[in-house]
């Protein structure tokens, strides 16, 4: 009766054991892992005005505004981004600051990119300087649900914020 007892718990614990290790080895990746992988410096949406002013006016900044649940942003960031940099010499993470949205979608209060970044759509990429104590927007690159954007337009962006060299 012992050994029966013994193989029974013996059996449940391998069982046990198999399921906890293929369940880790096929765990789904974390959206914020994902964006940590390209992205070093993640900017929390709240604190960005604060952030941006307080860089001084010699200090340009290259913002990508996303939220991590978008699907449009996980296109651009895996498969555009993806393509610029193997095809230049960008590297999205010395070059770009990622500017985390989610709160903002969570809250249904994306509007405020219009006004406080003249942002219409996202993701984006936006250009920026502090001029005078005020944000000063150069230029932006903003999603289009009819024109999703390519590849060859932020390399187009990029070349304009001379970011990477003409070919």
């Amino acid at each position: 009766m012992l050994k029966r007892l013994l193989m029974t718990f013996l059996t449940l614990l391998v069982l046990y054991s198999g399921i906890l290790v293929g369940y880790k080895l096929n765990e789904p990746v974390d959206a914020g892992d994902a964006y940590s992988g390209i992205f070093a410096n993640v900017l929390d949406y709240a604190s960005l005005s604060d952030y941006t002013r307080s860089s001084g006016s010699s200090v340009i900044h290259y913002y990508f505004f996303c939220s991590e649940q978008n699907n449009d942003c996980v296109y651009v960031r895996d498969t555009v981004i993806h393509q610029v940099r193997s095809e230049t010499s960008f590297d999205p993470e010395k070059l770009l600051e990622y500017v985390d949205i989610s709160e903002l979608e969570r809250s249904l209060n994306v509007n405020r990119l219009k006004t406080e970044w003249n942002i219409s759509s996202y993701p984006a990429f936006i250009a920026c300087r502090v001029q005078n104590g005020n944000i000063i927007i150069s230029n932006q690159l903003e999603w289009n649900p009819e024109q999703p954007i390519s590849a060859e337009q932020l390399k187009a962006w990029l070349r304009l914020n001379e970011l990477i060299e003409d070919n």
